[in-house]
Parts: C-alpha cells; structure tokens; sequence
C-alpha cells in the first residue's frame, strides 16, 4: 500500500522549498531569511543547507545564498517530482474510493 505522510516534508520536499526561497532572492538571502521562506528550523536548515552547498546547487557569497545553475536544473525537476506526486496521490485515492467495499 502507498502511504504518503501528510504532516512531515520529505528530503525533495525541503530541497525544493531551500532552491526556491534562493531563486525568488536575485540579490542572494541571508540563512535567516532562507529559514523563514523555507519554512525551516534551526537544525533542518544547518543540516541541509550545506548538502546543498556541496552538491554545488546553491553557493554562499559574503553570507548570503544564490542559487546556481545546476541548482536552476534540480529546483524544475523537483518541481515536476512535486506534480507528479500529486498526480498519484490523487490516482490512489480515486483507487481507494472505487475498491471500497
């Protein structure tokens, strides 16, 4: 059975939200602003910030983080993970609704 968790982002979910509050930041975002558009705590932005930054997807200039373009390539293909997602999250329940008894 697929089981898809309402309440807790998963890794790709946190990517996304981190590449994107970049993306929408042209002059660069500080770490707290990037917490805060991000939607991140403390430790979940000191523990995926920097997986980021070594993945070359993001990069940090005079304490602020741009986006790279590599960065730009991974944020629409997880955009598209994202659609997609919704996609057979609503096929299943649809599936769920015609299988009940």
């Amino acid at each position: 059975m697929i089981i898809f968790n309402k309440k807790k982002r998963d890794v790709f979910e946190i990517y996304l939200d981190i590449l994107s509050a970049c993306k929408r930041s042209y002059n660069g975002i500080s770490k707290t602003r990037l917490m805060y558009a991000a939607n991140l705590t403390f430790e979940v932005a000191n523990k995926y910030i920097p997986i980021l930054e070594e993945k070359n997807l993001i990069t940090k200039r005079d304490n602020l983080y741009f986006i790279t373009k590599k960065g730009e390539d991974v944020l629409n293909t997880l955009q598209l993970f994202r659609e997609k997602k919704y996609e057979l999250r609503e096929i299943v329940s649809r599936l769920k609704e015609e299988l009940k008894d």
